[in-house]
């Protein structure tokens, strides 16, 4: 298909997919979302080396591009064949992973919007058994923002999403702190937008910022301040940001208040935070485990939840 030309939206309300399927994309359109959040994940892509089976990204490409909507994907979880098992370096083969992301930003020239450079390395689930420092993350983002940029020089190369956490810990590192050394590493010349992910705890979209040990949905403020002391300029999106109705790691709500939550969000977000230019639902979808099912905004049998309806009023 001929590429659909980038569009300049001032402000993104994007949706995180599991999958993207024609039904997930069509549900998309009908709620008003621009944009897709997708994992694009290396381990299914680049099975062996020197191997790529582009199929099911060929295909949620298209999809995107029958719907008219923008794609922003995320590229991390390593295929077994190029995982390292060494805490003082990479979890990961560097080259091997650079050759993918470069392969992958060529092949969808003028097609991907943006490509986000890992996920929450601040975890250490994330990482591959150990927190990463974030020197060497900050490396491996500036050596795929050259690839990208070679590639296709329109693409947007995306700073990974950081989990927020409090711990200081060899699962988890804050995620301000994290941020903060990644900016005195030198990160703020290898990326064109900040990922965030902004989490409300169960807790009402107006909770302050200072309040519950600064674990809600004003967390934001924290990173932003942190770019700024940095002159950082680059806008920051948010990438996931949802409520659940499953009992889980996150206090769970009603489906009503799920609603009135993500639309208190997004308001407050528009209100009161002009640095942020991307708004992303996690997530929508109708396949996934229990946990990641009390996210989303649709059923399982694709019914709307009350937090779907609600999204065609934000825009």
């Amino acid at each position: 298909p001929i590429p659909n030309p980038r569009q300049p939206h001032a402000f993104r309300l994007a949706a995180h997919t599991l999958f993207l399927d024609m039904p997930v994309a069509e549900m998309a359109s009908q709620a008003g979302f621009d944009t897709i959040v997708q994992v694009f994940p290396w381990r299914a892509l680049n099975p062996r080396p020197d191997y790529f089976d582009w199929i099911a990204a060929d295909l949620m490409v298209r999809v995107a591009q029958a719907q008219q909507l923008d794609l922003v994907v995320r590229v991390d979880m390593p295929p077994f064949w190029a995982t390292r098992a060494d805490p003082s370096g990479l979890p990961f083969e560097l080259e091997a992973y650079l050759d993918f992301v470069g392969a992958m930003a060529a092949r969808y020239r003028d097609y991907i919007i943006g490509y986000m450079i890992w996920n929450e390395p601040n975890l250490a689930e994330e990482w591959g058994g150990w927190v990463a420092a974030p020197a060497q993350y900050v490396d491996v983002l500036c050596r795929a923002h050259a690839v990208i940029r070679q590639a296709d020089p329109g693409a947007l190369v995306i700073a990974a999403g950081l989990a927020p956490t409090n711990e200081f810990s060899p699962r988890a590192v804050d995620d301000r702190e994290f941020l903060r050394q990644m900016m005195a590493a030198g990160a703020g010349t290898c990326f064109d937008v900040l990922a965030t992910h902004d989490y409300g705890y169960g807790l009402p979209p107006d909770d302050p910022h200072d309040a519950h040990i600064g674990l809600n949905l004003a967390r934001l403020v924290d990173l932003h301040k942190i770019m700024t002391e940095a002159h950082a300029t680059q806008p920051m999106w948010i990438t996931e940001v949802g409520y659940t109705v499953q009992p889980g790691l996150h206090p769970n709500v009603s489906l009503s208040d799920q609603a009135d939550y993500l639309a208190g969000a997004f308001e407050r977000v528009r209100r009161e935070w002009p640095w942020i230019s991307m708004f992303t639902v996690w997530y929508l979808s109708y396949t996934g485990d229990a946990e990641m099912q009390g996210f989303s905004i649709i059923e399982t049998d694709r019914t709307p939840r009350p937090a779907f309806e609600v999204m065609p009023r934000l825009r």
